[in-house]
């Protein structure tokens, strides 16, 4: 049996790598456009110098493996529960790993450039690169990329774009998906996948073309944005952020398109279908909620003139995106640990933020308080209820587990961060904006430094956390656990 689910999973791995291949044509056609050559950058390896050769080794690199993955472990078994976990797991793990290899040929660190791909792909937004206009444009855009698949998830765009999976698709989008989802999506997966990668897209245009034609943005920086921001990702082409345009109207389209990136995209699809359930749905309401209170708070809290900078932090910690315009850092006690408190929170299920999500705030917030009402009446049957239906238990048991391995996660990378000499502020936000996938923290992992300073045995600890993070940990856990593999 494991090695039957070991088969797959290689299989399967194999057949996504021959897709994820093709993303490297993207900065290579970049390349070439701007004429690229090696600048700062000095190859270790015996290869032509040009970078544009960089996307196209790595391109054969990624298809020729998963060719060879797919024919060698060929597997004609449905994909079950078990292997759903497994495939999940390591397919973000090979992802972040081959994504390395453009870091790689332009003289990047292995321990730095895992770093960087997994916080791309993870949508974190945490970076190793003290100066990000150092790097040539087409490895910008590959940065970018890299967030944007990671963004509405690898595996789902494989099962919009792969029929061969099956009904064994469900059990990847499953897996995958951010936030539990009291909505069943079976049958029609497939098509599901596929529309919610069509509304992405939409987005992501939308947003690039405003940035650029309206707001007035070069090409390759609205590009660059639009890529991060509806994905949640926070990777800029410039060191100093957003506020290095000082353009009220940029901040303004990035702050709309960041809160609809944090909303459920299950919600778009329904207003696709003119089903009108956003006004009515409770996760939204507390979702707007929240984020209007905390603007509020954040902008009065500023100096007079500096309000916008409260609204768009507010903004872009909640949706885990990370954008920065100051250097939030440097602000007064409260209004850092509000924004500590955004980066648990962080936004909805079913969208590319990252976080506990709102959903599990809600539904925590509604179990206890039928556990309070159980209290005063012990005989009475009081269920705790979301949108007008009871709660099943299995879902509130999941919740409960989640939340308390998240704190667990959590705790133990702070100490462990903590004796390798992270102060305490640092340490925690570090801990919280990579299993978050936010990106920026506070201390010395602020908007104005990089994660760059940190050890090699930090980053690889913080890279855990991102990836365990993105996969709302069950699905990282799982595969370590003995149990596992005996069934």
């Amino acid at each position: 049996m494991v090695h039957q689910r070991i088969r797959q999973t290689l299989n399967v791995v194999g057949s996504f790598l021959k897709y994820l291949a093709f993303l490297n044509f993207v900065p290579l056609v970049a390349s070439i456009h701007y004429g690229e050559e090696w600048g700062i950058f000095a190859s270790p390896w015996a290869i032509p110098s040009t970078p544009c050769i960089i996307y196209l080794f790595s391109g054969v690199i990624v298809f020729a493996l998963g060719a060879f993955l797919e024919r060698r472990f060929k597997s004609s078994e449905a994909i079950g529960r078990a292997s759903g976990f497994t495939i999940v797991s390591f397919t973000w793990l090979c992802v972040a790993l081959l994504g390395t290899i453009p870091y790689l040929f332009f003289g990047i660190g292995f321990i730095d450039a895992f770093f960087e791909s997994m916080s791309g792909f993870t949508t974190t937004g945490a970076t190793i690169l003290p100066v990000v206009e150092a790097l040539p444009k087409s490895l910008l855009l590959w940065r970018s990329l890299t967030q944007w698949l990671g963004g509405m998830g690898v595996i789902v765009l494989f099962v919009a774009v792969m029929p061969k999976l099956g009904v064994g698709g469900s059990q990847l989008f499953d897996r995958e998906f951010p936030g539990p989802m009291p909505e069943r999506l079976r049958p029609r997966i497939g098509i599901t996948a596929r529309v919610l990668w069509s509304i992405y897209v939409g987005f992501t245009a939308v947003e690039g073309l405003a940035l650029h034609f309206w707001a007035g943005l070069p090409t390759l920086d609205s590009i660059c944005i639009s890529l991060c921001t509806m994905s949640t990702g926070g990777f800029t082409p410039l060191s100093a952020g957003i506020g290095f345009y000082a353009n009220p109207l940029a901040e303004s389209i990035i702050i709309v398109f960041m809160f609809m990136a944090g909303t459920n995209f299950l919600l778009f699809l329904h207003l696709r279908r003119k089903e009108f359930i956003l006004a009515r749905d409770e996760e939204f309401r507390l979702y707007a909620i929240i984020m209007a209170v905390a603007a509020g708070v954040l902008a009065l809290s500023q100096q007079p003139g500096l309000w916008r900078d409260g609204l768009f932090q507010a903004v872009s910690i909640m949706t885990t995106t990370g954008f920065t315009t100051c250097n939030f850092a440097a602000w007064p006690f409260g209004p850092k640990m509000l924004l500590l408190a955004l980066m648990f929170i962080g936004g909805c299920g079913g969208s590319t933020a990252g976080g506990v999500k709102v959903i599990r705030a809600r539904m925590l917030w509604k179990h206890t308080i039928a556990m309070m009402k159980r209290a005063i009446s012990p005989k009475a049957v009081i269920p705790a209820k979301y949108n007008g239906e009871v709660l099943p238990h299995e879902i509130m048991q999941d919740i409960i587990s989640f939340v308390f391995l998240y704190v667990l996660v959590l705790s133990g990378a702070v100490v462990v961060l903590s004796f390798m000499g992270l102060d305490f502020e640092t340490a925690i936000s570090a801990v919280a904006a990579t299993l978050g996938n936010v990106g920026p923290g506070l201390g010395m992992v602020g908007p104005d430094m990089s994660y760059a300073w940190i050890g090699s045995a930090g980053k690889i600890v913080l890279t855990f956390c991102m990836w365990v993070g993105r996969l709302e940990l069950f699905t990282a856990f799982m595969v370590f656990m003995p149990y596992f593999w005996k069934k």
